[in-house]
């Protein structure tokens, strides 16, 4: 038998003495302990505040925006967050339709008031409720009718008129966010779906509308691969009741009061990317589209006569075929970080150009053809209406000792000066809200919220100072000129108002194209009547300061006052009758009624609170 030598067999052993007792320790596999594998997911928002995306539901000032997002008293435990968020407003407006018979006088406190709950148990998902109460103090009813968006919240019914009271619609309480968000997906993707709000460069074509009383929310779903220098999102939503303006405080127009049979089904559907260098550059491409499904023609297009049993596909015995809205653009702006500039950058500039595409659903029947045999139609004689609008705003400012910023912009949004053709030239304004983002601040449209961003040229310089102390200050000057005088000038809701209206195209005359200068020809009459370039003119002085950490206030004053393009309309003596193709004497003006008041004013004072 084979003996091994002494040394070696005492090698051995000690071996095989120090292997059992290694194998008989516990496994240490560089894996937390079990108390450590146990300890509870904690978010990490905790920590380093809420992300921009769980606070779009408020609309304050980034100092207060930031303490909210960032205060940990509020969470329950490591990963449940609730926060509430009030907004009293007090509002005064007066004779924004410049109408010397019926000044418009209304004076009326607005309260938004929120409770929202996040839930944040994993890295994997997160999920969002925000409950939301909107009313008029004292049950008094918004003037006009809502503000309906021109494309993405019209075919809807408007339930409110100037003296109606104690709205059921306007005093409620309702879910303005209901989603949940998928983390983590392939390719480091996140999917959002149920109800949300969206919020998207400066908000002129799709944001959560926040400064009115009830706000715009979406429902639907949006898949994002967002990287550090890419962001890429695709979405898909249909139009919530939400929506609301100063010209109707709620829009009582929800497509769900509307039966599908007559056309209502609307989907917003498209793309938005950013591209970004940091502290240089970021550039923004976007593609939306507003789809929207036929509508039965209830009466007989040839003799006007109720038919409900006209549902033929070609145009004739439908009112409208199916409806493709395509919206296309880019803005390019060196505010990277947030919408902010880098720090130590003083000069700002943003340029945002979009252009439309797509048909309205109507068909044009040739214009000779039309205004010789006006009650005839010959559907081989026809063609597609299309959108041919678009809009291009340039905003630039240089901010003084980080304090002091003057600023500039000019938005252009292309008008129609002819009815007769196949061609939509007039903007067609989507979901946007009107007050743009802060600090760049009611850039849009003014405070008074009295004009929308069609058929319009309007220029704007602004000076605001900004102090640790006594709060923020701007003041704001704007001049807004008719793009086209023979187009209309439009409602903050998108609805044309009647200077120069040349109304939506239709293939019968209609009585409400007064004011053009033009006939089915696109021929301009002789006429002492003209319409006019300049609308209105306005200066806006307000005001944002925090009284503390949770609360700001904010005070607000506009002056209007009206060009020739209303004063022309509302003093003329005579106005064109688009059924007679002839002018005819106005018989408002001889007897003296909705004649020309060129003043107006909006002030308010609001109190916000976010916790």
């Amino acid at each position: 038998m084979l003996r091994l030598p002494n040394h070696l067999r005492f090698y051995f052993l000690f071996l095989f003495t120090q292997t059992t007792i290694l194998l008989a320790q516990p496994v240490d596999d560089g894996n937390v302990s079990k108390q450590e594998e146990t300890k509870p997911y904690s978010s990490p928002m905790k920590e380093k505040g809420l992300d921009p995306e769980f606070n779009r539901h408020m609309f304050v000032e980034p100092a207060l925006s930031k303490h909210s997002a960032t205060s940990s008293q509020f969470w329950l435990n490591d990963v449940l967050r609730f926060g509430l968020y009030l907004r009293p407003r007090q509002e005064s407006r007066y004779n924004l339709d410049f109408n010397a018979s019926d000044k418009g006088y209304v004076d009326r406190t607005l309260q938004t008031s929120s409770l929202y709950f996040l839930f944040d148990p994993s890295p994997y998902v997160q999920a969002k409720i925000t409950l939301q109460d909107a009313r008029v103090w004292g049950g008094e009813s918004p003037a006009s009718s809502g503000d309906i968006r021109a494309n993405f919240f019209n075919n809807t019914s408007d339930l409110y008129s100037r003296n109606q009271t104690n709205s059921v619609s306007l005093n409620q309480t309702g879910v303005r966010e209901a989603f949940l968000l998928l983390n983590k997906l392939p390719l480091q993707s996140k999917l959002q779906v149920g109800r949300q709000i969206w919020a998207y460069g400066d908000q002129r074509m799709i944001g959560g509308g926040n400064w009115t009383v009830n706000g715009l929310s979406f429902d639907g779903a949006r898949l994002m691969f967002h990287y550090e220098k890419v962001k890429l999102d695709f979405f898909m939503a249909r139009p919530y009741w939400t929506q609301s303006g100063p010209n109707g405080v709620t829009s009582a127009n929800d497509p769900k009061l509307n039966s599908s049979a007559n056309g209502t089904d609307t989907t917003l559907l498209g793309t938005y990317n950013s591209f970004t260098i940091p502290d240089w550059v970021t550039l923004d491409l976007y593609s939306l589209g507003v789809v929207r499904k036929w509508k039965k023609n209830t009466t007989n297009p040839i003799t006007g006569l109720p038919d409900v049993s006209q549902d033929d596909p070609l145009a004739a015995n439908r009112s409208r075929q199916n409806q493709n809205l395509a919206t296309t653009g880019f803005r390019l702006t060196n505010r990277t970080k947030g919408n902010f500039l880098p720090e130590g950058k003083a000069w700002d500039a943003t340029w945002e150009s979009a252009f439309q595409s797509g048909t309205s659903g109507r068909r044009i029947q040739d214009p000779y053809l039309k205004e010789y045999l006006p009650n005839e139609w010959d559907n081989s004689k026809t063609e597609r209406e299309k959108y041919t609008g678009q809009m291009h705003v340039f905003q630039t400012g240089y901010t003084f000792f980080k304090k002091l910023r003057l600023g500039g912009q000019v938005l252009y949004a292309s008008g129609d000066k002819n009815r007769s053709d196949a061609s939509i030239s007039t903007f067609q304004t989507l979901a946007n809200p009107r007050f743009g983002v802060i600090p760049y601040f009611n850039s849009v449209a003014g405070i008074s919220e009295n004009i929308n961003a069609q058929n319009l040229l309007s220029k704007s310089v602004s000076l605001s100072y900004s102090s640790e102390s006594y709060g923020e200050f701007q003041i704001t000057y704007f001049q807004n000129d008719k793009a086209e005088k023979q187009d209309a000038w439009y409602a903050i809701s998108g609805v044309p108002n009647s200077t120069g209206n040349i109304g939506e195209k239709n293939p019968y005359p209609v009585s409400s194209d007064k004011g053009s200068t033009e006939n089915f020809s696109n021929q301009s009459y002789s006429s002492p009547y003209a319409l006019g370039k300049r609308i209105y003119t306005e200066v806006d002085v307000t005001w944002h300061g925090q009284i503390n950490d949770f609360v700001s206030l904010w005070l607000g004053v506009g002056y209007l006052q009206a060009g020739d393009a209303v004063r022309n309309y509302r003093n003329s003596k005579i106005q064109y009758n688009s059924t007679t193709q002839s002018f005819e004497w106005n018989q408002n003006y001889l007897q003296g009624r909705n004649q020309l008041a060129k003043e107006a004013y909006m002030a308010y004072a609001q109190i916000n609170a976010a916790f």
